[in-house]
């Protein structure tokens, strides 16, 4: 009867996962809980989100404009070095 056994398996592991509240068995320390309970802790790590979004955006303009530089560099030595007669 090994498919009994497997749907016994498989019926606890659910039970399981259910009654956690759907989190798995790894649960974060109280210590770590309680430094993100901290309110200024809080801030910190929105302050953190905040400076990694500017930071993303800063680092996209710059990587939009260099790739841009890049392609009028090919499409200007193309011109340059075949002409403008197609």
């Amino acid at each position: 009867m090994a498919g009994g056994r497997k749907r016994e398996w498989i019926r606890r592991k659910m039970a399981t996962v259910a009654g956690s509240g759907g989190r798995s068995r790894s649960r974060r320390s109280p210590r770590w809980a309680a430094l993100r309970g901290n309110s200024f802790s809080t801030a910190l790590w929105q302050r953190a989100g905040l400076l990694r979004l500017v930071y993303q955006e800063v680092v996209f303009q710059l990587l939009w404009v260099l790739e841009s530089l890049v392609v009028l560099a090919r499409l200007c030595f193309f011109f340059l070095r075949f002409g403008f007669r197609l």
